[in-house]
């Protein structure tokens, strides 16, 4: 039955119907029938134009039903009856700015702050449109003065987090959130958020728990689930994630967002091919989404396809050009390619993620002439990464640098044979005052390397001469092929994605057996960490000698090195270790190789001495360890022994 009012009523009784009217079409628009609660409403314009309330009701509507411009008509209305009311013209700048109208949205917004200075809406609003056209310290202004006139305004904290997001703030984008939460606690999206902001502080035991409390308050809500198993992924319980997906595919079979993060959890079980799946069906589902390109481009970036990864990260960047995630993303598909020139400038994105910050000891160095000028180079990431780039102090020191090293604790005896090299500080320590300052991995693209120019004369690193009689001692005598061994690369602490590569480039040493039929070598553990264990129960005729307790440091792994023939490594730190010593090393590399090993090459520019011996499927370490004990076979021949004996 139509919901009407009747025509031809006094004026006393048409106005206890129009009252009679509006209020039920408020009781129709609470129960959502929002259908039958605008029919009412038109019905009440019909008689009754100049309702301001009724005008309100329609355009609110309107506006929840994603009907703007309606909603922009009906506000404006509001407007031409009542030009003081600060509400209406709020509600009339956010339909015109969804409308995509945001200069008049600009003017709505500004004459409604005029009416209302302190209008923690019209100010949180106002401050996320200021975001999108690019004037951030504005926006967050507005958004800080939304929160002050109303302290317990929860959309308000969170829109001033969602503000400072791309500032790499992690830990305040935390504190933002947290009062979020405080201010509206049975809000599941905020708590959820918050979750994900714990996330980023790699805070997972109190994530999962924030967002299993955001899931218990909207259980029939997918996004609270998808987010959820995003902090499961993190956490390690990859089954408990895709579990979490599966529910939120059963709320909404549409979800493209539980796809996506499917796509991620397979990724990092090192499962290419359900990864690859997922994705699709994500993209299926929302095609237009930069953040499904980037796992899209992700993941053809691990199986190897690297001019389709560029494809999609590049349309990516075209609908989000400011995702630091997309861009750092792509510099390591362009890097593994060897387009350095585009590669190293897009790899600076990673000063814009999780929550790193460029070194400010000193002014930054920007590549011109040092003309003898000091320059701190800082250590990043991990102890590989800084064996394989303190190569560029050398360099530095011959172009006119004073160079000072301000590196991890464990590279720093090492470090100080370095040639070139005026002093070597632990990160533990404060590092001595310099004209400028440098990141090690900013070298590359500030002094211009390009695949062609890459340093690469060898060695760059030194043993220090008083370990090295120590570790000649223990191997005197030995007339076999002396090779060491690593097997395993080393856990970090609340770091998911470093120990998913972990997992894919760590073996046991018993998968090392097919190197014990191999005749007259003597093997030697280099294995530092719980892997080491394994040295004293080696796979059946394989006899490893473990002398790893007398290792302190690099330094001492850089001497024991000193007197091995070769060294045979998983993609760990040795390896650079021992190519940075020029000395003969053979590395097992996962099928997603590191972007420095460009693809599958054999030989890698970086390390003249080194050969690779690359997975040809995810996971199946069979082959490339077959190759390798066949190769060390040749060696044992005696064909090459020379090649490795030290001068």
């Amino acid at each position: 039955m139509p919901h009407t009012l009747p025509a031809g009523l006094p004026e006393t009784t048409q106005d206890g119907a129009i009252a009679h009217a509006f209020a039920e079409a408020i009781r129709f628009e609470r129960s959502g029938d929002h259908r039958a609660a605008e029919g009412l409403l038109r019905r009440l314009l019909a008689l009754d134009g100049f309702n301001i309330g009724a005008w309100l009701r329609l355009g609110g509507l309107a506006l929840q039903d994603g009907r703007h411009g309606l909603s922009a008509r009906c506000f404006a209305r509001v407007m031409l009856l009542a030009p003081d009311r600060a509400q209406a013209m709020h509600n009339l700048a956010e339909a015109l700015r969804l409308t995509g109208r945001k200069r008049q949205a600009v003017i709505a917004f500004t004459r409604a702050l005029r009416l209302r200075p302190d209008y923690p809406k019209a100010l949180a609003a106002f401050g996320l449109m200021m975001k999108s056209e690019g004037t951030g310290r504005g926006a967050r202004h507005l958004a800080a003065r939304a929160v002050i006139a109303d302290p317990a305004f929860a959309t308000g904290w969170r829109n001033l987090a969602t503000l400072y997001q791309p500032m790499n703030q992690p830990e305040t984008v935390a504190r933002l959130l947290h009062r979020a939460v405080r201010s509206d606690p049975g809000n599941a999206g905020v708590r959820s958020a918050f979750g994900v902001a714990l996330c980023e502080l790699k805070d997972s035991p109190r994530a999962v728990q924030t967002m299993r409390r955001a899931v218990a308050l909207a259980p029939d809500l997918p996004s609270p689930l998808s987010q959820l198993a995003f902090g499961l992924m993190l956490a390690g319980d990859m089954d408990g994630a895709l579990r979490s997906t599966a529910r939120c595919r059963r709320i909404d079979p549409t979800a493209a967002d539980a796809d996506a993060q499917d796509s991620l959890t397979w990724m990092m079980m090192g499962d290419f091919r359900n990864g690859t799946a997922a994705v699709r069906r994500a993209l299926t589902l929302d095609p237009a989404s930069p953040g499904i390109l980037i796992n899209a481009a992700l993941l053809l970036h691990a199986r190897n396809a690297g001019g389709e990864s560029i494809r999609w990260n590049t349309r990516a960047l075209r609908l989000d050009p400011e995702s630091t995630v997309g861009r750092f993303n792509l510099s390591m598909t362009l890097l593994q390619r060897g387009d350095f020139a585009r590669g190293w400038a897009l790899y600076e994105a990673r000063w814009s993620m999780g929550g790193a910050s460029y070194p400010n000891h000193a002014p930054a160095w920007d590549g011109s002439p040092l003309n003898g000028r000091s320059i701190l180079l800082t250590a990043e990431q991990g102890h590989g990464d800084t064996l394989h780039f303190v190569r560029y102090a050398t360099l530095l020191a011959e172009r006119g640098g004073r160079v000072f090293l301000h590196v991890q604790p464990l590279l720093k005896r090492l470090l100080a044979n370095t040639p070139g090299v005026t002093a070597v500080h632990g990160m533990d320590e404060e590092p001595p005052a310099c004209d400028l300052c440098a990141p090690l991995l900013s070298l590359p693209r500030l002094v211009g390397t390009r695949l062609d120019s890459i340093p690469a004369a060898m060695p760059y690193l030194c043993a220090s001469a008083a370990d090295r009689p120590a570790w000649r001692e223990r191997l005197a005598g030995e007339r076999r092929l002396k090779v060491g061994l690593v097997w395993a690369g080393e856990p970090r602490k609340n770091d998911m994605k470093a120990n998913s590569v972990d997992r894919r480039r760590s073996l046991t040493l018993d998968a090392f057996a097919p190197l014990a039929a191999v005749p007259d070598i003597a093997f030697y553990s280099l294995q530092i960490g719980e892997a080491g264990a394994q040295a004293k129960a080696p796979p059946p005729g394989m006899e490893v000698v473990d002398w790893t307790g007398h290792i302190r440091d690099f330094a001492d792994t850089a001497a024991f090195i000193n007197e091995l023939d070769l060294v045979v490594t998983v993609d760990t730190s040795v390896c650079h270790l021992a190519g940075g010593l020029g000395k003969p090393v053979w590395v097992l590399s996962r099928f997603d190789a590191c972007w420095r090993w460009l693809g599958h090459r054999e030989d890698s520019p970086w390390y003249p001495t080194m050969r690779l011996f690359h997975q040809d499927e995810p996971g199946a370490w069979e082959r490339p360890i077959a190759r390798l004990a066949a190769a060390l076979a040749v060696l044992d021949t005696g064909v090459n022994r020379a090649g490795f004996s030290e001068s």
